[in-house]
């Protein structure tokens, strides 16, 4: 049982690889759903991911968490080879993944979401006995969403009293606080409306700030091209277009998405 969050290390310069993949094909049975993907984010850096629905997108992410082992092809953490053969050994690595479903427990209270599974312990007796540390986890928590912008009347209120995207802030701080590399976003945005969306891109923002790579999967094309350092475009298992976002209208999404520019 992990008892104190990682120590703060100085982050690698902006632009550090953090995770990527290279060449990856992934089938299940008849249906081709990778077909040489390729894609690098970095540190620092946010890289949105675009693509229609059966594009290949939710499985290049369960690739590079471990959950789906690649058929061909390698993964790469801080630009070396990895083999992951579970999301355990993602996480041994630093990086984490938040679903859609933010996989949050909501009568549980903030903080207790925040550390689920890291539990800290009180010192001495109290901690043989199983006492869990809560004062200081409350104030870990609270530590931890300020970051990151994010402030909560109280870390000791239970998950399904948040609004949706203060639940997204949740996810994302708990990610920040276990993980040391990478976050890997599957559609943060999907489902909120636009002050919410506001602040989780806000929150990605800050993210990339403290030196992690974000990977982002979205349909929200406007607000992610604002947000994101590089925009990727997923068709048919192949990464057909990437550039940096600033210079990425979203007419160039639209036509690479439907397969009217190649990168």
């Amino acid at each position: 049982m992990q008892t104190s969050p990682p120590p703060a290390v100085a982050p690698p310069p902006t632009g550090a690889p953090a995770i990527g993949c290279s060449d990856i094909w992934k089938s299940f049975g008849h249906v081709e759903a990778l077909r040489g993907a390729t894609l690098t984010v970095r540190r620092g850096e946010v890289t949105a991911l675009f693509g229609d629905n059966g594009a290949g997108k939710s499985t290049l992410l369960r690739v590079l968490c471990g959950i789906h082992r690649p058929d061909r092809g390698r993964v790469f953490v801080r630009g070396e080879p990895v083999a992951f053969d579970s999301i355990r050994d993602a996480h041994a690595h630093g990086i984490d993944v938040i679903h859609q479903d933010l996989a949050l427990a909501p009568d549980l209270s903030v903080t207790e979401n925040v550390y689920l599974g890291h539990e800290q312990l009180e010192g001495g007796w109290r901690g043989r006995l199983g006492v869990l540390a809560r004062p200081a986890m409350g104030a870990q928590a609270d530590g931890a969403l300020r970051a990151l912008g994010i402030e909560l009347p109280s870390t000791r209120v239970a998950v399904r009293e948040l609004s949706g995207g203060q639940r997204q802030a949740v996810a994302v701080a708990r990610a920040v606080m276990w993980s040391e590399m990478a976050i890997l976003m599957d559609e943060p945005t999907a489902a909120l409306g636009t002050k919410q969306s506001d602040v989780v891109c806000a929150t990605i923002k800050e993210v990339a700030r403290r030196g992690l790579g974000v990977f982002v999967i979205s349909h929200d094309i406007p607000r992610m091209l604002e947000v994101a350092d590089t925009a990727a475009v997923l068709r048919r298992g192949e990464i057909v277009f990437e550039a940096a976002a600033r210079d990425v209208t979203i007419t160039d999404v639209v036509h690479a998405m439907v397969g009217d520019r190649e990168r």
